[in-house]
């Protein structure tokens, strides 16, 4: 054995196992890096021990041999404390075959002890690492004090991107995956690297069985800190019932609400008011997301392209004297999304927006589209085309308005025919001589074929957008200091008409959200209209300026008209539909959200004739102003400075 079988060597050697235990389940990505040096540094400190223990007394002593005394057979020695020191790692030890001078000298007995513990710290957290990862995620539950608790209800590709960026930006926080292990050696060997890899805790239940959070078993204290519980599946009525579940059974377990968030991967635009509806049922005021591929790629497109790099602004008067004309090639799911998205970023106090839309399969999408966003079709100018790509008549209308093209979108849900037709639209405008930028985005799902052309250096000044390990990221799914700045924007309009709490936001529902995430997202687009930029405080050695200066005059009226005309996109581009002054008899509110209709969504102009028609106090005008002067509030309340660009574009 170890130590000599006492209850004192029994104790210690649990408490070791214990400690092991614990090493492994906080620090398992250190013991990883360090454990073969360890190992080393153990069996050759137990190597060297040996020998020392196994020479003759009086080469210990320093003193001659007795008469008829072989001299030491080094061979002999070093074999022998080779095998001595190799049961080590096995657990047992030769201590009593040591010296018995050696055995009853403190240090080398500390030194012998100290040695044979370290061996038995080895194999425990070998074992551990290697086959003990429930016994390690019941421990790392038990001992765990997150700052945040990120829980992903299974493993896919999905979730494994988003678990990579989440520790890459934080490497203190607390993950979670349940996952049933697979019958498959294979596939559970290549599930429990990834776990490992990013430092998760593992629990191990099939997805389908996760009834409530009680279940889980967590401590309370994970659930007051942030607590955010992901439903990534490719099932989206998967995502949807276990979502209801969590929701009907919080309540009922008496789980704190207050700081969870639930993320639903969900490409029907229905799933938010049925969770709306779930919330309200069952009493539960909860934060979610509702999100698809298409909508998380459409967005990181307008966040790495940004519209207003395409257009001539003029920042001395906070408007643009050039329209913005998308072209977009391909109208599946993914084509809708960066239409939307485009309308309501790409809205300018000076300048209109216009969209060419091609497709092959126009005649059926076009009619599908038009009846569910008539807003847009009736306030917009959309054209669309059918055409198939590289056919003579798509080149034929790109040539047509060749010369107002700012933006051209590929998304032909083909990662190859998108990347040839969007190097082949790069060419039409080289040949033609069109010296203005023009941003030429590529949709691409996955990265094979990605791979090939960069290698081959193809796709010079085409940007990518997409692309699962770039879409799923805390940037764009999770967003919390977008969603900061959303709630301190609702929080400030409340306290114009005296809402008490003003802070309702688990009140709210999906729609109101994402409408407050709009206009924050919206924040940086006005002040680029200004010359100006915002960073996060401390991370920026920029000179900060003061906001409320250059908020004044007619900067202020045209960025007032522009979040009026940002207002109206999003209505629109979420199938909402003006309501005319002559249909609002009877009606106290300008909105009717019940048929998805807004007295509001008319030009700035006739905003006077709604505010008077209503009674408005304040006007509905004066909102749009006061959204625009909340911005400094909010930026400071969401911890950003604002700063000169430096690069001021004037007509």
């Amino acid at each position: 054995m170890l130590f000599p079988l006492t209850m004192t060597s029994l104790l210690i050697s649990l408490g070791l196992i214990l400690l092991s235990g614990l090493v492994v389940a906080r620090y398992r990505d250190i013991y990883e890096k360090i454990k073969i040096p360890l190992a080393i540094i153990t069996f050759f400190s137990g190597l060297i021990l040996y020998i020392i223990g196994y020479l003759p007394d009086h080469v210990i002593l320093g003193t001659l041999p007795a008469n008829g005394e072989a001299a030491p057979n080094a061979a002999v020695i070093s074999l022998r404390a080779l095998f001595s020191t190799c049961r080590i790692f096995i657990l047992e030890n030769d201590f009593g075959e040591v010296s018995e001078i050696l055995r009853n000298n403190l240090v080398y007995s500390t030194l012998f002890h100290l040695v044979h513990a370290l061996g038995l710290m080895i194999t425990v957290l070998t074992l551990l690492s290697l086959f003990g990862l429930h016994i390690i995620s019941r421990i790392q539950l038990l001992f765990s004090r997150p700052s945040e608790t990120y829980v992903f209800c299974g493993l896919n590709e999905y979730a494994y991107h988003l678990i990579r960026s989440l520790r890459e930006n934080k490497k203190d926080r607390c993950i979670i995956v349940i996952e049933g292990l697979k019958q498959s050696s294979e596939e559970e060997e290549v599930l429990v690297r990834k776990i490992r890899e990013n430092q998760c805790i593992l629990i191990d239940r099939n997805c389908g069985e996760v009834e409530s959070l009680k279940s889980l078993k967590l401590p309370s204290v994970f659930y007051q800190k942030p607590f955010h519980f992901f439903l990534l599946s490719d099932q989206e009525n998967a995502n949807i019932q276990t979502a209801i579940r969590l929701i009907q059974n919080i309540k009922k377990d008496g789980t704190p609400a207050e700081n969870i968030t639930l993320y639903i991967h969900s490409p029907s635009e229905n799933t938010g008011q049925i969770m709306d509806r779930v919330c309200k049922e069952n009493g539960v005021k909860i934060d979610f997301r509702v999100f698809s591929i298409p909508d998380l790629a459409a967005r990181q497109l307008m966040e790495t392209c940004p519209v207003y790099e395409t257009i001539e602004l003029d920042t001395c008067e906070a408007r643009v004297y050039s329209d913005f004309t998308l072209f977009l090639a391909g109208f599946g799911r993914m084509g809708v999304e960066v239409l939307r998205k485009a309308l309501y970023s790409g809205q300018f106090y000076g300048g209109q927006f216009r969209a060419i839309v091609t497709d092959n399969a126009m005649e059926c999408r076009e009619g599908t589209f038009n009846n569910r966003y008539s807003g847009i079709r009736d306030n917009y100018s959309i054209q669309f085309v059918q055409a198939d790509p590289g056919s003579s008549a798509f080149y034929d209308l790109i040539l047509r308005y060749i010369n107002e093209i700012n933006y051209a979108a590929i998304c032909l849900e083909d990662d190859r025919i998108s990347m040839e037709t969007a190097l082949e639209v790069q060419r039409l405008l080289r040949r033609n001589g069109v010296k203005r930028p023009v941003v030429i985005a590529v949709q691409v799902s996955g990265s094979e074929e990605l791979i090939h052309y960069q290698e081959n250096d193809l796709l010079p000044g085409i940007r990518i957008f997409g692309r699962i390990s770039d879409i799923f990221t805390e940037s764009i799914i999770i967003n919390e200091s977008m969603d900061k700045m959303a709630r301190t924007m609702n929080t400030l309009f409340n306290r114009i008409y005296n809402v008490d709490p003003a802070d309702n936001w688990f009140e709210l529902d999906e729609f109101t959200k994402e409408s407050n995430r709009s206009a924050a997202m919206n924040i940086r687009t006005k002040l680029r209209l200004l010359g100006l930029d915002m960073a996060e405080a401390g991370k920026c050695d920029r000179q900060p300026v003061r906001l409320e200066e250059y908020l004044e005059g007619t900067r202020l009226e045209n960025l007032a008209k522009q979040e009026h005309l940002r207002w109206n996109a999003f209505h629109f581009a979420s199938g909402w539909t003006a309501w005319e002054l002559s249909d609002t008899a009877g009606a106290k509110k300008a909105k009717d959200a019940a048929n998805k209709r807004h007295a509001c969504l008319v030009p700035w102009e006739r905003l006077a004739d709604v505010t008077r028609r209503f009674n408005q106090v304040p006007s509905f005008e004066e909102l749009d102003f006061m959204q625009v002067r909340n911005i400094p509030r909010i930026l400071e309340a969401s911890g950003y400075i604002v700063y000169e660009t430096g690069k001021d574009q004037v007509r």
